[in-house]
């Protein structure tokens, strides 16, 4: 949902806008701005269940935590953080570090910090109480400062990339509390693994298996040499246990993959902005080599050839269009 457009508004009421739209949705902060006559920003605010995205696009800005700020404010967010664009500078728990666009921090927001980006930046996050960890604060921290030591690391990164640049689409989907707990079980995962703390790392990637098995599918969903022996390995289970997991969902590894495909496959041919060219590229860009099988299964979950779907959604976009 979008929760500030500055282009919207006066240029004169910006800076208040963006200072209220933040502490009302991230954390209690204190914003400035690179150039205060000319703010650009655009923020996004999304709900998965025991997860929240927001997103942050702007122009130059620095978002400052004093110490008194956070003696005041109760704040109990723990926060996976993207930068994009370009980098961002954190100065969190006497650290300071440069983070790239390639990068994931990890935040305590109950923390002062000062956190910010020149030029057109942007931040995408990921929200979690830390109530959901079930995790004593100093694990996180200990955590923060060794986040790429964790062999979750890429994982759970590319799994905060997808939920935060796609969430509009996935909030549709009618399964956000399960992604919302399945981001929650990743983020747990990796400050366990990241902290070293080995009393709660077998019990942790345990009950993670789920979230992390399904994470590493949603992550190569459009690789066509996605195979169970593949997943099994990379999440360090066996196939045996890979395939009794699916049964305890109650639908097969399989079909499960398949209907991820053609989920993605139909967003992308009602995109309003088509990525691909045909139906048949669209087809094997999800994995599916098979044209004849792509329109089968497609027909037989939505009700609607590719082809169909396509003309109706044109038809309606030139209907939109001349409104």
């Amino acid at each position: 949902m979008l929760v500030l457009d500055t282009q919207s508004l006066p240029p004169r009421e910006r800076a208040e806008a963006f200072q209220a739209t933040v502490s009302g949705n991230c954390s209690v902060s204190m914003a400035s701005f690179e150039d205060p006559t000319s703010i650009q920003a655009k923020m996004t605010v999304f709900e998965f269940g025991r997860a929240k995205v927001f997103n942050i696009e702007a122009s130059g800005t620095t978002l400052r935590r004093t110490p008194r700020i956070a003696r005041a404010a109760d704040e109990s967010s723990i926060v996976l953080a993207l930068p994009m664009r370009t980098d961002n500078q954190l100065t969190w728990a006497r650290e300071d570090r440069v983070f790239g666009p390639r990068d994931l921090m990890l935040v305590d927001l109950s923390l002062p910090y000062v956190y910010g980006w020149r030029g057109g930046g942007a931040s995408y996050a990921l929200h979690v109480e830390v109530d959901h960890l079930a995790l004593p604060r100093d694990a996180i921290h200990r955590a923060a400062r060794e986040l790429r030591r964790s062999p979750l690391y890429e994982l759970v990164r590319d799994h905060v990339a997808r939920v935060t640049t796609q969430a509009e689409t996935l909030v549709q989907g009618g399964a956000t509390a399960e992604l919302g707990a399945a981001s929650a079980e990743l983020m747990r995962a990796l400050v366990v693994s990241a902290a070293g703390d080995d009393r709660r790392l077998r019990e942790t990637m345990h009950s993670s298996t789920q979230a992390r098995v399904q994470a590493y599918i949603r992550a190569h969903l459009r690789d066509p040499e996605l195979t169970p022996a593949r997943i099994a390995a990379a999440n360090a289970i066996s196939l045996r246990a890979l395939y009794k997991l699916y049964e305890t969902l109650g639908q097969s590894l399989e079909q499960s993959i398949i209907e991820q495909r053609l989920h993605g496959a139909r967003a992308d041919l009602t995109a309003t902005r088509r990525r691909y060219t045909s139906i048949a590229a669209t087809a094997r860009a999800w994995g599916f080599s098979n044209p004849s099988f792509f329109s089968s299964k497609f027909r037989e979950l939505f009700g609607v050839t590719p082809r169909q779907l396509t003309t109706m959604t044109q038809s309606a976009q030139q209907v939109d269009s001349l409104s």
